[in-house]
């Protein structure tokens, strides 16, 4: 078993889960190799918001370079040199989240400064008595929309132009002003709503899921949750034989039916780009994650997918595709939190803790464990649901 374990892996068309992964089997790496969770990475790279678009430039090119250093090796130097690279990687995301960090800094300087501005008129207008209560409710509503902000430009002229307009109607009654003060509101929640698929988007998946692990923690995990990640299979081929338009309708059907087998009010569907989604279940353990993705999955593979297509030389007809998705499922475990951060995952490839705060180690763990479920679904062929099962 060790030694089938530890051979070449290159025969069966199942194994690879994406073109980079298949590319590193053929160069003749082993199938437990390092490098099979960096080609993993490697494709999921621009999804790492914290580097920008030249450092990923930089980190495919030194993955390449790192590639031909692979060459006859012996598997321990194939896996130092991978340890290497991803040592270099992490220096580079420390940089990388340095810098927008003082992105962040200078931007919201300026959204303070334009905020200002337009408290002094507002002082000028309602009576002295009522303008510090509205001006600090003003100054609150204003910062928590900055958390859900799609555009750093587009942000600063948003407040300017409500700020003109709270100016406006608080001259004539108290009653419009409240309501100026509700379209912020709209304007927060509208930041997490996905356009295409009308479900929750990325930033809300980054905004929500420290805040769950928090409380699942302050509840001494007696209430379980578990995180489903789904990937929707050969999703590259459906856009290149039936184009992007296609694609982006099989992408709204899969959310429908994601959010369709949610429980209102408590479950929460999430699209986090591209063929990529995912969904909180609180009060969901293992057994009822797997069982939800489960029913998931058949529903979307059931039956072909039928849509309407347009061509500029021919009359409109009907495309009928059969999709097929992976899930991968991981539960939150309280034990988890007594497990230093460094023997925790040993496996980990986007996220890792650089100390023991039990909320960030372990919402790093169970999108970790998450992942790794996916990636395990989609090296057993695709078309199915795993759970994360550890080390």
């Amino acid at each position: 078993m060790a030694a089938k374990k530890n051979s070449i892996l290159v025969a069966s068309p199942l194994i690879a889960c994406n073109s980079v992964c298949a590319a590193l089997k053929e160069r003749g790496l082993p199938y437990d190799s390092v490098w099979l969770q960096i080609g993993h990475f490697i494709r999921n790279l621009d999804g790492v918001s914290c580097l920008s678009h030249e450092q990923q430039t930089l980190v495919k090119e030194s993955f390449e370079e790192y590639l031909k250093l692979v060459s006859n090796k012996d598997k321990a130097q194939v896996e130092s040199l991978g340890r290497d690279f991803l040592d270099e990687v992490d220096k580079l995301k420390k940089s990388g989240t340095a810098r927008a960090l003082k992105e962040e800094q200078d931007f919201n300087a300026q959204l303070l400064d334009a905020i200002g501005k337009n408290l002094h008129q507002l002082a000028a207008i309602i009576s002295k008595a009522d303008a510090c209560g509205m001006i600090d409710t003003i100054k609150a509503d204003t910062l928590k929309s900055i958390k859900s902000a799609t555009s750093r430009n587009q942000i600063l002229h948003i407040v300017e132009e409500s700020f003109t307009e709270l100016n406006e109607k608080a001259k004539t009654t108290q009653e419009k002003m409240e309501l100026s003060m509700e379209s912020l509101l709209v304007l927060e929640s509208n930041a997490i709503i996905d356009k295409l698929t009308g479900i929750f988007n990325r930033r809300f998946f980054d905004q929500e899921l420290p805040k769950i692990v928090q409380t699942y923690l302050d509840k001494k995990g007696r209430v379980p949750f578990s995180l489903m990640l789904l990937d929707i299979d050969r999703f590259k081929e459906i856009n290149d034989t039936h184009g992007h338009f296609i694609g982006d309708r099989a992408q709204q059907k899969v959310a429908a039916i994601v959010q369709n087998n949610c429980r209102a009010g408590i479950d929460s569907p999430i699209r986090l780009g591209g063929d990529e989604f995912a969904l909180f279940l609180i009060g969901t353990n293992e057994k009822n994650g797997l069982k939800k993705g489960e029913t998931i999955r058949m529903e979307i593979s059931k039956k072909p997918m039928t849509f309407m297509q347009r061509e500029t030389d021919g009359d409109p007809h009907n495309v009928s595709i059969t999709v097929e998705v992976s899930i991968g499922v991981c539960e939150l475990d309280i034990a988890w939190k007594d497990i230093a951060a460094g023997d925790l995952n040993r496996h980990a490839i986007f996220c890792k803790p650089p100390d023991d705060d039990p909320m960030y180690k372990l919402t790093c763990m169970l999108a970790e464990g998450a992942d790794q479920a996916l990636y395990e679904a989609k090296e057993m062929g695709r078309n199915q649901v795993r759970a994360f099962r550890g080390d």
